[in-house]
């Protein structure tokens, strides 16, 4: 672990302590807990007059965690850890330098935990969702604008040429609740636990949120096209944005939804209402406008079944779609939202 530790431009040793009744990790003051799994946990911190979000790790949990793999030449099975998998997201974090990237400020560590601290994005993911996959919070928009929308799929394309073409990185995913907006409207892709380095572009592996997998994940081949698999994931993530379900979910059993995403049949009505008025029974608020042809026909090409027919990030930044990407749409509604969602 510190062979990799040690590529970091910053990593600290860890000192908790107590000051004046409060809790600080290092120098960084412990607000409370954003969210908790029995992996990690998302502290907000503050430093000065600036917000992070702490995520910390103990060692002897992530070792417990194990999954057993077979390699794909050969019978031989191994044992990994998800103490290896965040080495694994430790080495591609120290890779990554970029603006649409929520990379790691510092890492903190002693032996048995690791803090990586992260610049508090407030609005935290993109679109925030239930466990089928759609909005229900009243005091929220029900629907994204589409110029909002067009602005997070250019912010997410531009991380993918880097990532992509600069790194040699996949992703592998994407969705929603990885995808970072601050309250002044900056978008980020982040939680590189589940990426991996592609080989002459070829990922192994089906690693990943099954809703946003892609449909070659469900088929015999063993290897991927790495930037071809995170277009998909791209491509489900502003589905759900602009219709607010996707257009996978399971309803029966696991193998019924690995069967559905495997045929890749995917409806694009007009009317943005059209699932939510099925699934409530009820009539949903007015969302504007029809969409128009050329917003489907982007859609539809993240989301071609054959990975071979979706364009690359460089060719999907050229659609005409994202003509008219006008940024100020989105800094007002990160704005909007940082304020009903701080009411919370």
């Amino acid at each position: 672990m510190w062979d990799i530790l040690r590529r970091h431009d910053k990593v600290t040793p860890l000192e908790k302590k107590e000051k004046g009744g409060q809790c600080f990790v290092n120098d960084y003051r412990v607000v409370r807990t954003v969210k908790e799994d029995k992996l990690s946990k998302v502290i907000l911190c503050e430093r000065g007059e600036k917000l992070y979000a702490i995520k910390k790790y103990k060692k002897r949990v992530l070792l417990k965690q194990r999954e057993f793999h077979k390699k794909s030449h050969c019978t031989q099975v191994v044992v990994r850890s998800k103490y290896d998998d965040l080495k694994n997201e430790l080495e591609i974090l120290a890779d990554i330098k970029n603006d649409y990237c929520l990379t790691c400020d510092e890492i903190i560590a002693n032996e048995n935990e690791i803090y990586l601290v992260n610049s508090y994005m407030e609005n935290e993911g993109i679109l925030q969702y239930d466990d089928i996959f759609f909005v229900l919070r009243k005091d929220e928009p029900w629907f994204v604008p589409l110029s909002v929308i067009k602005c997070v799929a250019k912010c997410i394309l531009q991380s993918f040429v880097y990532i992509h073409t600069k790194k040699n990185i996949c992703h592998r995913d994407v969705k929603p609740s990885n995808i970072f907006c601050s309250r002044n409207g900056a978008i980020k892709l982040g939680d590189f636990g589940e990426s991996q380095y592609m080989t002459n572009g070829i990922i192994r592996g089906t690693k990943g949120t099954y809703e946003f997998m892609p449909p070659e994940f469900f088929s015999s081949r063993k290897c991927y096209s790495g930037d071809k698999v995170d277009i998909w994931s791209l491509g489900i993530t502003l589905y759900a944005l602009i219709y607010r379900v996707i257009p996978f979910v399971q309803k029966e059993s696991l193998l019924q939804l690995f069967r559905d995403i495997g045929k890749g049949h995917v409806q694009y009505p007009s009317n943005r209402n059209y699932f939510l008025n099925e699934y409530t029974k009820k009539e949903v608020p007015s969302c504007g406008p029809s969409l128009l042809s050329t917003d489907i026909d982007f859609l539809k090409n993240l989301l071609r079944r054959n990975p071979r027919e979706r364009p690359t990030s460089e060719e999907a930044l050229k659609h005409e779609w994202l003509k008219d990407v006008d940024y100020a749409c989105l800094k007002q509604y990160a704005k909007e939202i940082y304020k009903n969602r701080k009411k919370l």
